[in-house]
């Protein structure tokens, strides 16, 4: 009986212990969650003067979007006055995009309206990720692309041949991160024309300070430069792969202009100094020397942003250059047009 009861009595100090255990646990998520939401309140709310900045982190935002992508690059030839730009085919993207708190995120699909127009045979994947945050921006590209048209020639009138227009031969790949900070988040905000989980609420700009880091690759199975003018360009701008990995350090300023409260305009500009080395080969494999050039980046938007529905364009913009040589200089350049109608639930 003794034997019994000791039993017993260890199996419901067993259970005792495991449902302790399980209510412990079950406090520690719940004390989990709440830092997880103070610190969301802490992020949404911190240090907004309230005259100039409205949230509503915790009202789910809903917008329907048209997104348009575009990348291209040049070479210049200040030699002989001459450059030539390529782009690779437009695609054009619809979807649906959705905020909440400190979470917000674009779902798109592709119309399939490229694959009728410029090109028979092209691949690409272009993904461009996006964070903002009271005072802080954050980005990340990567791309890959196959199939170029040439898009524009100067310095020559000579005519060029359909065939030689269109590219199918040249593929790119482009990485890039991108970090931008707001110095007046107090009373600029980041998120307001572009998350639309906040509202400017009168005119309000900062100054921004801006780091970046990108990789930029470029092959062809032939010379970029169409033969029809050829001698039109040095023969180090014959390239067949270019291969330039930069950093840089932006400062620029950022400015909202808000009119009857809910129309808005931002403008940016961001210019800075770009760092860059690298190799290409044109008949030769060649280094690119460290050397230091332009580079502008740009958010903007115009729309109008009301208490809960909101609409209008938003237009960024991320353009580099890097010396191959002395006058001879590739320009890298992406960015993205998007054009929204949007309402918020909630409160």
């Amino acid at each position: 009986m003794k034997q019994y009861f000791k039993t017993v009595i260890i199996i419901i100090s067993f259970i005792i212990l495991c449902l302790a255990g399980i209510g412990a646990k079950a406090q520690l998520a719940d004390s989990l969650m709440k830092k997880v939401e103070d610190l969301g309140d802490y992020l949404l709310y911190r240090n907004h003067d309230t005259t100039y900045i409205s949230n509503y982190g915790d009202e789910v935002a809903v917008k329907l979007l048209a997104l348009n992508k575009y990348n291209y690059f040049r070479i210049r030839d200040r030699i002989n006055k001459s450059r030539i730009r390529y782009r690779p085919a437009r695609d054009l993207y619809m979807g649906i995009g959705l905020s909440y708190k400190l979470f917000a995120f674009n779902l798109t699909f592709n119309t399939g309206l490229r694959n009728k127009s410029d090109f028979e045979d092209t691949k690409s994947l272009d993904f461009q990720g996006s964070m903002f945050t009271s005072k802080h921006f954050i980005s990340a590209t990567l791309q890959y692309y196959q199939a170029y048209k040439l898009a524009n020639i100067s310095g020559t009138d000579v005519p060029i041949n359909p065939g030689s227009e269109r590219r199918e031969d040249i593929r790119t790949i482009t990485f890039g991160l991108q970090y931008m900070y707001a110095f007046n988040y107090t009373k600029f905000s980041l998120k307001a024309p572009f998350v639309f989980n906040e509202m400017q609420r009168k005119s309000a700009g900062s100054t921004i300070l801006g780091a970046s880091f990108n990789i930029f690759i470029m092959n062809a199975d032939s010379s970029i430069v169409p033969p029809e003018v050829a001698p039109f360009f040095h023969p180090d701008l014959h390239l067949r792969d270019l291969n330039v990995l930069s950093a840089a350090v932006n400062f620029g300023y950022m400015y909202t202009f808000v009119y009857k409260k809910h129309f808005f305009l931002t403008l940016s500009l961001v210019p800075g100094i770009n760092i860059n080395f690298g190799d290409y080969f044109a008949g030769l494999r060649n280094e690119i020397n460290l050397n230091a050039h332009f580079r502008l980046n740009s958010l903007n938007a115009i729309g109008y942003n009301g208490r809960k529905f909101f609409a209008g364009l938003n237009f960024l913009s991320d353009s580099y250059f890097s010396r191959i040589k002395k006058k001879l200089t590739a320009e890298i350049g992406r960015g993205k047009i998007i054009i929204f109608a949007g309402y918020r639930f909630g409160k």
